[in-house]
């Protein structure tokens, strides 16, 4: 798909050992909406992309090009647990066509950055989940979810997975 082809996107961030609800709930809207549904990964050794000067930014976070081949192994999983949750036949027996776009930066950020590009309906993230390890990543990095809702002009749609148990996207390494 194009960027012109997934213009007006249903957007969810997907990353690694995340419950596959979150992608399927993203799925049942954007077949809902009529809207395409762009998958977004934003790799975890990008986070300095961030300190660039804002033009470089934008490109480097939007379509970066020096991604590392661990990263990319993690997309290629990430890829085919996707498909996998949403099934051949997509969700409710519907056609899902959809995409994996992969960002660099801060997640909040560079999802607002893809949403402002797509000029997308809006954004699925889920919840961090429960437990010591969860509620400590929250407290040093921040949600996601709370900066999308504080900075982003679009609607943000919050899947609760806390008490979701069951099949997730490609595990953590």
């Amino acid at each position: 798909m194009s960027d012109e082809a997934t213009r007006g996107a249903v957007i969810v961030g997907v990353h690694p050992d995340q419950s596959a609800a979150v992608v399927r709930e993203a799925a049942r809207l954007a077949a809902a909406l009529e809207r395409p549904l762009v998958c977004a990964y934003v790799t975890e050794d990008s986070y300095l992309t961030e300190w660039d000067r804002a033009d470089v930014r934008e490109a480097a976070s939007l379509h970066p090009v020096d991604v590392a081949s661990e990263e990319e192994n993690i997309a290629l999983e990430l890829a085919a647990s996707i498909g996998a949750a949403l099934g051949s036949a997509g969700v409710d027996g519907t056609p899902s066509p959809w995409i994996l776009r992969i960002l660099a930066g801060d997640p909040g950020k560079a999802l607002n950055r893809l949403a402002a590009e797509l000029d997308a309906r809006l954004l699925v993230v889920g919840t961090r989940g429960r437990g010591v390890e969860r509620a400590l990543e929250e407290w040093l990095g921040g949600s996601v979810a709370a900066h999308l809702t504080h900075d982003q002009a679009r609607p943000v749609v919050v899947v609760p997975t806390h008490d979701v148990t069951g099949d997730r996207l490609a595990p953590p390494r």
